[in-house]
């Protein structure tokens, strides 16, 4: 007969296995994207090259310290680096569309990929419905008011997200 004790190692044994799994799917994810995103920067030209890289290194940094906070938090530290991942995309996407709009369309493409990809690898089939990353920020705001949430009015959508999972 198993122990209570032997039932909860067992069960935080298969929690760390598949948090570390989750883990590597959204590193995994944010790092193809990243890399998709620095070529299409490289291509743009010489300036574009020193920028990119840059914000590609802050990304590939933040995506390492999210996983390592994923064992505790693993969805809040997924959205802390889908949340960079994207800035420092958008961050590309600006410089290059200075250098000519076909980049910049192109690095669109990406971001919302990447975007996409780590949402799927922290929650494949979510209970809920539609995740939040796709409602309106409008839509966002009305849940926000139906759950009383303090200070929904002046948070930005990706403040309403975090809000709404943390309810």
């Amino acid at each position: 007969m198993t122990s209570v004790l032997q039932k909860s190692q067992e069960f935080n044994k298969a929690m760390f296995a598949a948090t570390t799994d989750t883990a590597g799917k959204v590193a995994s994810a944010l790092v193809e994207g990243v890399s998709r995103a620095f070529v299409i920067a490289r291509d743009t030209g010489a300036t574009v090259v020193g920028q990119a890289r840059s914000a590609t290194e802050r990304t590939v940094d933040q995506a390492s310290t999210s996983a390592k906070q994923v064992v505790g938090q693993a969805r809040s530290a997924s959205a802390k680096t889908v949340d960079q991942a994207s800035k420092g995309v958008k961050e590309v996407v600006g410089q290059a569309r200075a250098q000519g709009s076909s980049a910049g369309k192109e690095l669109d493409d990406v971001v919302e990929h990447t975007a996409d990809r780590a949402i799927d690898a922290v929650d494949p089939h979510p209970s809920s419905g539609t995740p939040y990353e796709q409602w309106s920020k409008a839509e966002l705001y009305e849940r926000a008011q139906e759950l009383e949430i303090e200070g929904r009015s002046g948070m930005s959508k990706s403040e309403l997200i975090t809000a709404l999972r943390a309810h």
